[in-house]
């Protein structure tokens, strides 16, 4: 593209400036299409994000995007988000300077400022899936009347994540883009990074990766690293990577509670999260991702199998969209302790099996799971909408 050409000029508005998955899908998107539109960030908090966006040639702003929080999902909260709606559609009316928006693209449900400007402004709108919330009909109808009345086009992170919010008229408006990761081109250091984790060489590492909440699994993992430590004594350890976010640090006393009851305390290590989370991956041998309920995607399993690493993953969600079960992983039934345990054991009695699967889990996802993949689709879409919109 020429320096001369039009970049059209897209509002993107995120809920957090962390660095996990829905925030580095964000980055890689700007990243990679920074030649084709021209980005300005609106979100609710400083963080690391911020730095790597503005690296990448976005424009970024920290304000209210009138973010969900539980206590607005009241009917007492409706309120609330009434005044945050009204002063965050303000806000980002006066974002664009003299560079209109052409399309807004919110990268979450649970912010709904971006869907309300498009609205007023006559904007289309992309609104990306990145939630389930299916233990909840009243949600999940109001989130699919949201997205009815609010969204021109909804990109889901999975089929999974289709089948939930495509209600009534929306199926026509949805479709699926898997997330992607760059797969790492530096030299196999194993040794090196469990050397500084304090491993030895003959360790068997189980590496858990997610934030600390009440459904990622965490305790679960611990359940059943005790099984098999009680079915296979052995070398082996269990690393549990992960925060909890603000204000939920009793997940954290939680875990560290469970822990140290734990008979198994001294093969388990759990550190807080981590930006060089590649460094994670190449000194685990096998990556868990035992989560409770359905993953709308699952982006640390495509991580770890960029780096090679098989997976056991719980079988639901965006998750069976991953994993190919006996090939590139295992998968095992949700929330069953003793059948995590039983895959653990089967990849700890065969690491044939673990090179084999980790290799297999490459390949699939530079097939498949690729930054250039999803940037791609991303940019179709974007295109497809803007087209629409000069038509119309």
């Amino acid at each position: 593209m020429s320096a001369s050409a039009h970049r059209p000029h897209v509002l993107v508005v995120h809920s957090s400036a962390e660095l996990y998955g829905s925030d580095k899908s964000l980055l890689d998107l700007v990243q990679a299409r920074r030649a084709e539109f021209e980005f300005t960030v609106a979100l609710p908090e400083e963080g690391p994000l911020i730095a790597l966006l503005r690296a990448a040639g976005a424009r970024v702003a920290v304000m209210d995007v009138c973010k969900l929080r539980r206590d607005m999902l009241r009917p007492s909260g409706l309120l609330a988000v009434w005044r945050s709606t009204r002063r965050c559609v303000a806000a980002l009316q006066a974002l664009a300077g003299d560079r209109p928006f052409e399309l807004v693209y919110s990268n979450s449900m649970a912010v709904l400022g971006g869907a309300f400007l498009a609205r007023r402004a006559g904007l289309p709108h992309v609104w990306h899936v990145r939630e389930i919330v299916a233990n909840s009909r009243v949600m999940t109808w109001g989130f699919r009347g949201l997205a009815l009345w609010l969204a021109t086009r909804l990109v889901c992170n999975s089929g999974e994540t289709r089948a939930w919010i495509a209600g009534p008229g929306l199926g026509g408006r949805c479709e699926v883009i898997w997330n992607g990761v760059d797969a790492p081109v530096s030299a196999d250091r194993r040794e090196a990074e469990r050397q500084a984790l304090g491993y030895a060489p003959d360790d068997l590492v189980y590496c858990f990766v997610g934030r600390l909440n009440a459904w990622k699994g965490q305790l679960l993992a611990v359940e059943a690293f005790e099984r098999l430590q009680a079915r296979r004594p052995g070398p082996q350890r269990l690393l549990i990577v992960g925060s909890a976010y603000a204000g939920q640090e009793h997940f954290e006393a939680e875990l560290a509670a469970r822990m140290a009851a734990s008979p198994c305390r001294d093969a388990i290590q759990r550190l807080p999260f981590r930006d060089d989370i590649d460094s994670i991956w190449q000194a685990s041998d096998v990556v868990l991702v035992p989560s409770l309920e359905p993953e709308p995607f699952g982006r640390v399993a495509i991580e770890a199998m960029a780096h090679a690493r098989p997976v056991i993953a719980a079988g639901h969600g965006g998750l069976v969209e991953i994993v190919e079960d006996g090939r590139t992983g295992l998968l095992f039934q949700p929330r069953d302790a003793d059948a995590l345990a039983t895959a653990m054991q089967s990849l700890a009695a065969n690491p044939g099996l673990r090179l084999g699967m980790g290799a297999a889990g490459r390949v699939r996802q530079l097939t498949v799971f690729s930054v250039a993949a999803y940037a791609a689709g991303m940019a179709r879409v974007f295109k497809q909408m803007l087209t629409r919109r000069t038509q119309a």
